[in-house]
């Protein structure tokens, strides 16, 4: 099975970061996590698959394609138990907790990822997730009159 979704929300316009492990902009346009293990929940003994790229998408998020080979994984996920997607980072820090490097050790699939958006939205070329917003100035509608009293 060939997954893909976003690994990592947009980093903030401004700048700052919610968490030490959460990436920049110049960060998630150098990760390459092709290669790495895809884990179940962070676990290292967990292997079900691999990552095979990752990219930025057009609005700065971390997208990636992972392959996953583990049957139970695949079955979760054509289920929907399983579709988000969480970032192992290694950070070297320094004596004062100055992160000095942040790597991408693994990807993981889970029930829910910590940072939003965090989905598999792709699943062997087929689209699972999707957002709506049905924001009245996204749409550029005018919601109708709750009552209607004729003059």
């Amino acid at each position: 099975m060939e997954i893909r979704g976003v690994a990592h929300p947009p980093a903030p316009l401004g700048g700052g970061r919610n968490c030490a492990a959460d990436l920049s902009a110049a960060e998630i346009r150098a990760t390459n996590i092709g290669g790495r293990p895809l884990l179940d929940e962070h676990d290292s003994n967990s292997r079900v698959g691999t990552c095979l790229a990752s990219w930025p998408g057009s609005n700065g998020e971390l997208r990636i394609a992972a392959r996953v080979t583990d049957a139970a994984t695949q079955e979760r996920i054509r289920k929907g138990t399983m579709r988000g997607l969480s970032l192992g980072t290694d950070m070297i820090m320094d004596e004062k907790q100055n992160v000095l490097f942040r790597g991408q050790a693994e990807l993981s699939v889970c029930a829910e990822g910590r940072r939003p958006g965090t989905w598999i939205d792709t699943v062997n070329g087929r689209n699972v997730h999707r957002h709506h917003r049905a924001s009245q100035k996204l749409s550029g509608a005018r919601a109708p009159p709750l009552s209607h009293n004729p003059v």
